[in-house]
């Protein structure tokens, strides 16, 4: 009995190997839409704005800790996004003498600047009461 299940294995695994793999289906591609790519984007930028900015300038609508710090809310009115960017890929301090100095690339500016933009809203100036 033995030798007959020795002799079946080689087989079976040769009839496996020239069985052909099942094309995918249309339902097994998966599609990521432009908008589920920008929302990835983004809450990797606030990822990493909550390890690294957060502490002083505050995340998300929260107010800034830091004294001299803009809101992170607020950013994009003092700074140009472009300018910015490029500032975060070389490694720019921008701020005050106390601001730590971080270099990203390309692809972490990106994403620090997707978060940034996604959640800009106008300053309000003070109520004259």
């Amino acid at each position: 009995m033995r030798g007959a299940m020795t002799a079946l294995v080689p087989l079976t695994l040769m009839a496996c190997a020239q069985t052909p793999a099942p094309a995918p289906s249309q339902a097994a591609v998966i599609q990521t839409s432009p908008e589920d790519l920008l929302a990835d984007k983004i809450e990797r930028g606030r990822a990493i704005v909550s390890r690294e900015c957060a502490s002083c300038h505050g995340l998300d609508n929260e107010e800034a800790e830091w004294p001299d710090a803009p809101a992170l809310r607020h950013m994009l009115a003092d700074y140009d996004s472009g300018t910015l960017n490029e500032d975060f890929r070389q490694s720019v301090r921008v701020g005050h003498p106390g601001m730590p100095q971080f270099l990203y690339g390309p692809k972490t500016a990106d994403l620090l600047l997707s978060y940034l933009v996604s959640i800009q809203e106008p300053e309000t100036p003070p109520s004259e009461d």
